[in-house]
């Protein structure tokens, strides 16, 4: 990642682009939800915490802290002040933040009992307060500008607390809390810090303790024009830092060591910066001192792979210039909440290329309406770079995935550079191949984006037409990247066999019981609530086939007169004509299963056997259909022209098939994947006036 990082830093370099800079140990605040405030401590000069308030998500999202796992300062992370786990409290608890008006100030006080700031949390806090926030001061020292400055004074006033009764920071806290209560005023705040809503049957309480964001802030800021926590000191504590840092990192040229880039590197004891990324942070590291394996080069960490001041400061800004927000679908792709694709060009455009949005939906959209199309989205991109003049055009594109591992760890999974042509020529043959499947009336043709597939191939599929692992730990049999290694690589054909193995294995319930829907054998009223997602998800895993089937040198034109494709097309017209004679016959009362979708698994297998079986169970149907089809009914499904019609199909399909047909006759996974679409597939065109011309007698074995 630092090199690709390093690479994008040139190129934004060489289009003048001018990048925020921050301090690696200033970090963004955690995002507010409803469920996640962040909270403003006024201070005043005596310790006194004079009010609490909530803070607004768009005043959170410009505000920073200082420090580290240890401590961070002027906003920390705290626990409430007492933990509650009976039953009949909590509810009593829930009850007054839904109408404050309820609130019983001494049932209140009578539950503060339990207290929940652990010794590790206190330990914590007093670092916060004292450690690093002498921390900060000493930078502020350094640059000459302790005095008349609101950090100053608020470091001086969270020094002063301690430990003894009546001079701690929690006291202070739960006094202020109690004050806002007895007044009755932002009880909601008030009780969110009071209270922690326990799990009675937590196996580790230290753990149970809930956490609340919270920022320190000066009562009587206007004689400083602005308080702490506001965007203008933000910006003002970053400055101080940074030119701390610099005059700390000075390299001294004479025997000055050079890092992986030939820039003067001096080997200091300090993580590498990280990024906030949408959903997770990544520690621009490299080797990991805490794994014995990296010390048997000697070599581990900063040595392994070293990058001086100047250049790690390059590739963080350069992250967090590729990682905003506003360049979502432009520069980056969210694929998961563990998995973010980016992309760059070599070259940066006036006019802001969607280079990312081809790759996959942009956010968690999964419609269907045409703007969200691959099609429309390759169409769109392609029509825009042709525009660009070619001296603007980038040589190259670099593509590269980070996955967070685990709680503390992220990784490339993968990276590549193409051509801009390169992509446009990759986006066209996945959309060719994607069509390589013929029309179908179950459901629309959908065209999923490379970042889609792997969800498409891992989703498992009951028998019923439900997910089966949907909410429970979800199937990792292909991961998010290795749709951009079937969009960008010469894909080995034994991978994409695999691929389609699982496809089939995890899909074949839904194709089956939706096909089985479609020719008239399910309860359509029951079905309707998820028809739509279904076909939506049927026309997905279709188009995936097709894809799969072309990468393997199998075309549409070619596998639709196979023999798997064929027995498809004759399980569905037996499905077709079955349901056509409960129309007729039994007053519309058509069974769950019709004929041939419950010889579909066996037809899979041994396709002899199943057509054996079918020329068993269709024949009553046959010698129906051949009466009926004289009758000139037209009543709207019921057309007797139709049973002419699957008869002269029936006999067609089964007259190509019984010549290729073997005992020895099974089919691999390309073979099922064909026999699935034929039986999704919709009939040969041919005209409605089919008449009962049909004078022979469909046979199989």
């Amino acid at each position: 990642m630092l090199n690709e990082l390093y690479s994008l830093s040139e190129t934004i370099g060489n289009k003048g682009i001018a990048v925020k800079e921050w301090h690696r140990e200033y970090k963004q605040l955690p995002k507010v939800s409803k469920k996640s405030p962040c909270i403003r401590i006024w201070l005043t000069e005596d310790g006194t915490i004079r009010e609490i308030e909530s803070l607004s998500a768009d005043l959170v999202q410009n505000l920073r802290k200082f420090g580290n796992n240890q401590g961070t300062f002027p906003a920390f992370n705290i626990a409430p002040l007492y933990r509650l786990t009976d039953k009949e409290q909590i509810e009593r608890l829930e009850a007054f933040e839904k109408d404050p008006f309820l609130l019983d100030l001494d049932e209140v006080k009578n539950w503060c009992v339990n207290n929940n700031w652990r010794s590790s949390l206190n330990k914590k806090v007093n670092n916060c307060l004292h450690g690093t926030s002498n921390r900060l001061l000493n930078f502020i020292i350094q640059q000459g500008a302790e005095q008349k400055n609101p950090v100053s004074d608020l470091i001086h006033i969270a020094d002063s607390y301690s430990n003894e009764s009546g001079n701690s920071f929690r006291e202070a806290l739960e006094k202020c809390v109690f004050g806002k209560l007895q007044r009755k005023e932002d009880i909601i705040t008030a009780l969110a810090i009071l209270f922690h809503k326990g799990n009675p049957m937590a196996k580790d309480v230290e753990k149970d303790t809930g956490t609340l964001s919270v920022i320190l802030d000066l009562f009587d800021w206007q004689q400083y024009g602005h308080p702490v926590a506001s965007e203008y000191m933000t910006e003002w504590i970053n400055e101080i830092l940074l030119k701390a840092e610099r005059l700390s990192n000075q390299p001294q040229l004479t025997d000055c060591m050079l890092d992986a880039f030939r820039t003067p590197f001096i080997n200091v004891d300090e993580p590498m910066p990280s990024v906030r990324l949408k959903g997770f942070d990544v520690t621009l590291r490299t080797m990991f001192a805490g794994q014995p394996c990296q010390t048997r080069y000697g070599n581990i960490e900063n040595s392994s792979y070293p990058i001086g001041h100047k250049n790690r400061a390059l590739v963080k800004k350069s992250l967090e210039w590729l990682a905003n927000e506003e360049r979502e679908g432009i520069t980056w792709q969210r694929v998961d909440k563990n998995e973010i694709v980016f992309v760059y060009p070599s070259r940066i455009l006036d006019v802001p290329l969607k280079f990312a949005s081809i790759l996959g939906p942009q956010g968690n959209n999964n419609s269907i309406s045409l703007e969200s199309r691959f099609e429309r989205v390759a169409e769109e991109f392609v029509a825009t770079f042709r525009g660009i003049p070619p001296k603007q055009q980038p040589d190259y594109i670099n593509v590269f995935a980070i996955r967070k591992m685990d709680k503390a760890r992220s990784k490339v999974v993968f990276t590549r550079n193409c051509s801009p042509e390169q992509l446009i020529a990759a986006a066209k043959e996945w959309e060719t191949g994607c069509r390589n499947t013929p029309e179908s009336p179950v459901a629309p043709k959908k065209i999923p984006f490379p970042l889609q597939t792997a969800g498409i191939i891992n989703n498992v599929w009951k028998q019923n037409g439900e997910l089966a692992n949907q909410g429970k730990t979800v199937v990792e049999r292909m991961k998010y990247y290795q749709g951009l290694e079937l969009l960008l690589d010469h894909t080995q054909e034994s991978l994409i066999r695999y691929y389609l193995h699982i496809l089939l294995s995890h899909s074949s319930g839904l194709l089956r019981y939706v096909g089985n829907w479609a020719h008239g054998g399910a309860n359509r009223p029951k079905r309707m609530k998820d028809s739509e997602k279904q076909e939506n998800e049927v026309g997905l895993v279709m188009s995936l086939i097709g894809l799969l089937l072309y990468k393997c040198g199998y075309r549409k034109e070619i596998y639709m007169e196979s023999m798997a494709y064929l027995v498809g097309q004759l399980l569905k017209i037996s499905d077709e004509l079955h349901a056509l004679y409960c129309r007729v016959v039994r007053d519309g009362k058509i069974p769950p299963q019709l004929v041939g979708s419950s010889l579909f698994v066996t037809a899979s297998e041994t396709p002899i056997q199943a057509l054996a079986q079918l020329s068993v169970r269709i024949n009553p149907y046959i010698t129906w259909a051949k009466q009926y089809r004289a009758k000139n009914i037209s009543n709207k499904g019921e057309e007797s022209w139709r049973a002419g019609w699957y008869l002269s199909l029936y006999e067609d399909i089964a007259n190509k098939i019984l010549p290729k047909i073997t005992e020895s006759t099974r089919f691999d996974d390309l073979s099922k994947s064909q026999l699935f679409l034929g039986y999704l597939a919709s009939f040969p065109q041919r005209e409605k006036s089919v008449t009962p011309s049909f004078n022979g007698e469909a046979e199989i074995l």
